[in-house]
C-alpha cells in the first residue's frame, strides 16, 4: 500500500473519531448551556463568539498553509477541540465558556456534515486530500469522507442519550485527541510537486500567470459570496435546531439525539447518490435543484405542530442540503490552482462563518420572540443563495456538464 493510501485513512481515521464527538457534542451544547443556567440569549452570544473566532482562525490557518505548509496548522487546528472539552469540564466561569466556544467552534454546533464542530480543520484536510488522491477519484474520495463523516456523527448523537455532562465530555476530549493523534503521522507533499493548472473560466489569458492569478481570484470571489450567504442561512438555524426541538416541542435530550442521528444516517445514505445524481443533472443544477427542496422546507419547520412531523421535515431538509456538498468542494478544488487550494476553501469557509456568526447572534434574539422568525428569515437568504449559484456557474461549462464526476478531469 503506498504512503498516499495510508495518509488518506489516517485522515479518515481523524474525521472519523472527531466526527464522533462532533455528534453527541452538537446536540448537547446548547441545551447544556440552558442546563447551567444560561439564557437563549446568552447561548446565542456563545454561539455566536464561536462562529466569529472559528473563520478568523480558518483564513488565518488555511493562507499560511499553503504558503508554509499545511500539516502544522492541521495539527494546532485539530487540537483546540480536546483543549475546549477540558474547559468545559472544569469551569461554568462564562469569559471561559466564550474560549471555549472560540476554540471548539461551538457556533457552527447542530450540523453533522463535514465533521460538525471545528470546521477549522475541514479545509486544510481538503486540500491535502486533493494531494494525495487521483483527479479522476478526487469527489469519489470527498462523497465518502462526507458520508463517512456524517454516519459517525450520527452514531455519536445517539451517545447524546447519556444523561452526565461530565461522562460526555470526558469521551469528547479522548475521541478528539485521538483525531489529533491520527493526523501525526500523515505527509504532506511540496507545492512543487504540484502540477495541476486550472480549469479556465472566462478569461482570454491561456498560459501567463497573470492569467492563472486573475482565474483564481474571480473563482475565490465567487465561492466567497455564495459562501456568505449559505452561512447566513445556517446561522439562524442551526446551532438552535436542539434547543427549539427541547423548547418547543418539549423532546428529552435522548429523543432529540436519536432524531440528529437519523437525520445524520439520512443524509449519509443520500450523498452515496451524489455521483448519479450529478451524472444527470451537473454540477449547478444538483446544487440548485436539491437545496431548493431543503429550502421550502426549512420555512414550512416551524409552522409544524407535531414533533413527529417536525422530525422528518427536519431530516428532510438536512438531508437535502447535504447531497450537493460532494460535488460542491470537488468543482471548487478543481477549479483553482493546486496551490490555491486551501486558500480557496478556506476563504469560502470563512465568509460561510463569519456570516454564520452575525445571523446566529442575531437568531438567539429572534428565537426568544418567536420561532418563526429566524426560518423565515433563512428561508429568503437561501433563496439569494441559490440565486448566486445561477448566476455565477449556470453558463459555466463544467458546472453543467452531465458526467460522473469520479471521472472528472480537471487538466
Amino acid at each position: 500500500m503506498d504512503k498516499d493510501r495510508i495518509d488518506i485513512y489516517l485522515l479518515m481515521g481523524s474525521r472519523v473519531s472527531r466526527s464522533l464527538a462532533a455528534g453527541f457534542m452538537s446536540v448537547i451544547i446548547g441545551i447544556y448551556y440552558l442546563y447551567i443556567g444560561l439564557n437563549i440569549i446568552q447561548v446565542g452570544i456563545l454561539f455566536a463568539i464561536g462562529a466569529f473566532i472559528n473563520p478568523l482562525f480558518s483564513l488565518l490557518f488555511s493562507v499560511n498553509a499553503d504558503k508554509y505548509g499545511r500539516k502544522p496548522f492541521l495539527l494546532l487546528s485539530t487540537s483546540f477541540l480536546p483543549i475546549s472539552l477540558v474547559i468545559l469540564l472544569f469551569t461554568r466561569y462564562f469569559p471561559l465558556l466564550a474560549l471555549s466556544a472560540a476554540l471548539g467552534g461551538f457556533g457552527i454546533a447542530g450540523g453533522l456534515i463535514g465533521g460538525g464542530i471545528g470546521a477549522i480543520v475541514a479545509p486544510i484536510q481538503t486540500a491535502i486530500l486533493a494531494e494525495k488522491t487521483k483527479k479522476e477519484e478526487l469527489t469519489k474520495i470527498y462523497s465518502l469522507f462526507t458520508t463517512i463523516s456524517t454516519y459517525s456523527g450520527a452514531a455519536g448523537a445517539v451517545l447524546a442519550g447519556i444523561n452526565d455532562y461530565r461522562i460526555l465530555f470526558l469521551l469528547g476530549i479522548l475521541l478528539s485527541a485521538l483525531s489529533f493523534i491520527f493526523v501525526i503521522p500523515v505527509s504532506e507533499k511540496k507545492s512543487s510537486d504540484l502540477k495541476e493548472k486550472p480549469v479556465e473560466i472566462n478569461t482570454n489569458s491561456k498560459n501567463s500567470r497573470n492569467g492563472d492569478n486573475n482565474r483564481n481570484r474571480d473563482i475565490i470571489k465567487k465561492f466567497t459570496y455564495t459562501g456568505l450567504f449559505n452561512g447566513l442561512s445556517q446561522g439562524l438555524i442551526v446551532p438552535f435546531i436542539p434547543i427549539v426541538f427541547e423548547k418547543f416541542y418539549n423532546l428529552p435530550q435522548a429523543e432529540i439525539g436519536y432524531i440528529v442521528s437519523l437525520s445524520g444516517i439520512v443524509s449519509a445514505s443520500l450523498i452515496l447518490l451524489t455521483p448519479k445524481l450529478n451524472e444527470r443533472l451537473g454540477f449547478v443544477r444538483l446544487i440548485i435543484y436539491t437545496r431548493l427542496v431543503s429550502t421550502i422546507l426549512t420555512l414550512v419547520f416551524p409552522f409544524l405542530r407535531y414533533d413527529l412531523l417536525a422530525a422528518l421535515d427536519y431530516t428532510i431538509f438536512t438531508s437535502f442540503r447535504a447531497i450537493s456538498l460532494p460535488a460542491q468542494q470537488a468543482l471548487m478544488m478543481s477549479l483553482v490552482s493546486s496551490n490555491r487550494r486551501a486558500t480557496t476553501s478556506g476563504t469560502n469557509q470563512t465568509a460561510r462563518l463569519l456570516s454564520l456568526a452575525s445571523s446566529t447572534l442575531l437568531s438567539g434574539f429572534l428565537l426568544s420572540l418567536s420561532v418563526i422568525f429566524p426560518f423565515t428569515l433563512a428561508f429568503f437568504t437561501n433563496s439569494f443563495n441559490l440565486w448566486l449559484y445561477y448566476k455565477f456557474f449556470w453558463n459555466v461549462p463544467e458546472a453543467r456538464e452531465k458526467k460522473r464526476i469520479d471521472r472528472l478531469n480537471v487538466e
